[in-house]
């Protein structure tokens, strides 16, 4: 039995519901999921993850305040930014900005791979399949198994969409255990 598995049904163990929370939080502990230990992740109720998500780290933040979900089978690259939020700008009493905060939903598929350092902003629903290029801001959705990239994000190709149905169907998906010496450098680095 893998490391992560065996942690996972132990969690699983914990009756107590916060502090099921306050492991996930300090040490990516979501059964079912990965999540490197140096993410961090605000108003975590509001993180719903598919299963099978990998989530790397190198300063990763998810601002989940507007709510989050993320389908399974889902990659993410690391120092990712999630904000499902916003400062009201629009303000009449004050600038630049007032202290109402406007919530949208971000919605992520499944079979995603968003690369590393990707911005994904408020409102923004990233259909089953897409692929989001390194680097690239994501304001607008994106549609089943495009291929997005740049600042702001364009398509710049598709997958082909019958290869991908197909491998869906199947369920043949790519997951990579992390090797214990990953994980004992992620703790390593919480201690600090």
């Amino acid at each position: 039995m893998s490391i992560q598995k065996l942690r996972n049904q132990l969690i699983q163990l914990i009756p107590n519901r916060k502090l099921k929370y306050w492991l996930s939080y300090n040490y990516g502990w979501f059964p079912g999921n990965f999540i490197a230990p140096d993410v961090r992740i605000s108003a975590i109720k509001k993180l719903k993850l598919g299963g099978n998500v990998w989530i790397g780290g190198c300063g990763a933040a998810i601002h989940a305040g507007g709510g989050i979900t993320i389908g399974r089978n889902t990659k993410i690259g690391e120092g990712c930014f999630f904000i499902s939020s916003n400062h009201n700008y629009m303000s009449k009493t004050h600038v630049p900005f007032d202290n109402i905060g406007l919530l949208q939903s971000i919605e992520i598929g499944e079979n995603c791979w968003i690369g590393a350092r990707c911005m994904i902003c408020p409102g923004v629903k990233i259909e089953d399949g897409a692929i989001v290029a390194m680097g690239s801001v994501v304001s607008k959705s994106v549609p089943k198994c495009a291929i997005v990239g740049g600042n702001p994000a364009k398509i710049i190709g598709w997958r082909n969409k019958e290869e991908y149905e197909n491998n869906a169907k199947l369920n043949r998906t790519y997951y990579e255990e992390p090797t214990i010496d990953t994980k004992i450098e992620g703790f390593k680095e919480f201690l600090k």
